[in-house]
């Protein structure tokens, strides 16, 4: 009977582990780093060697990334990290923008006292990237993944790659965000996956993104929606290796291969999936970073 409980035990636990995304992990170390007066920033690292770090985007936490940093601290030193506003970094009233994320960034990196660092950037999470470059430059930085993200995100002319194209869909948005959070967010989520996600996984992804508040939430929406880090796409182009994932399914894909084609034709492109292909085919999207890394 004892070893039928103890069985029985553990494939629960295995199951839960499959199903709830924050048990099961081993040998992780969650710490904060002040970044400014009064800002810390909660990370979560683990592995050794090169530093990698994984940037949550929009509302983003260092939850998603969960899936990375088993795969990728068996070689790496892998890091991922709340920004300031999201998850359980330090909320402010203001400096919610994406130009003090790049230097958040910056202040991140040098603390940990790291080298030669790749940088993987999931959605929004890129914009800090950019921001990070425009101030930074690039001496630092061993490579660049690029998840889904456009270097502008207003789409104001042909040739331009973005995802927004109308004032209506800032409007609709940006409407739902201030007057009815939680919809929205549930909202937000659902285009994201292939497949339908379980009322259990909605839920949870919806509560992880709330925790960066609607004021916080509002302005780093205004802030990327205006971004425009168009240059720093072309600096980059052949001085360190990028890699850009792209979902196959969104109705910006194709413009971005083709503006990426034109900009910075060094760039390296794959496409599967749809926004959070990390998440959802976490195999296929380590196994395409990693041989990025390894080729470069």
């Amino acid at each position: 009977m004892k070893s039928i409980i103890h069985f029985l035990s553990v494939v629960l636990f295995l199951f839960l582990c499959q199903t709830h995304p924050t048990l099961g992990q081993t040998n992780q170390r969650k710490q904060y780093v002040r970044v400014s007066p009064g800002v810390e920033l909660y990370y979560v690292e683990a592995g050794s060697g090169t530093p990698i770090i994984f940037i949550p985007g929009s509302f983003g936490t260092t939850n998603f990334f969960q899936k990375q940093i088993a795969y990728f601290s068996k070689n790496y030193r892998a890091i991922t990290y709340d920004p300031r506003g999201q998850g359980q970094s330090s909320k402010t009233l203001e400096n919610n923008n994406y130009l003090q994320h790049g230097a958040d960034l910056k202040t991140f990196m040098d603390s940990l006292k790291l080298k030669d660092v790749i940088l993987v950037a999931h959605s929004w999470g890129s914009l800090a990237v950019y921001a990070y470059l425009r101030t930074c430059g690039i001496d630092n930085i061993k490579a660049i993944v690029f998840v889904d993200a456009s270097p502008k995100v207003i789409v104001e002319q042909d040739g331009e790659w973005g995802q927004v194209k109308s004032f209506n869909d800032m409007r609709i948005f940006y409407n739902g965000m201030g007057y009815d959070r939680l919809n929205a967010t549930k909202a937000f989520i659902e285009p994201m996956f292939t497949k339908p996600l379980t009322a259990t996984e909605t839920n949870w992804f919806v509560e992880e993104m709330l925790k960066t508040p609607t004021h916080v939430a509002l302005l780093l929406d205004y802030d990327g929606t205006m971004a425009d880090f168009t240059k720093e796409a072309r600096m980059i182009d052949e001085k360190i290796p990028v890699l850009h994932v792209l979902s196959d399914k969104l109705g910006w894909t194709e413009e971005g291969k083709d503006w990426l084609k034109k900009n910075a034709p060094h760039a390296k492109v794959t496409a599967f999936g749809l926004h959070f292909m990390l998440w959802e085919f976490p195999d296929r999207f380590n196994t395409a970073v990693n041989t990025f890394l390894a080729e470069d």
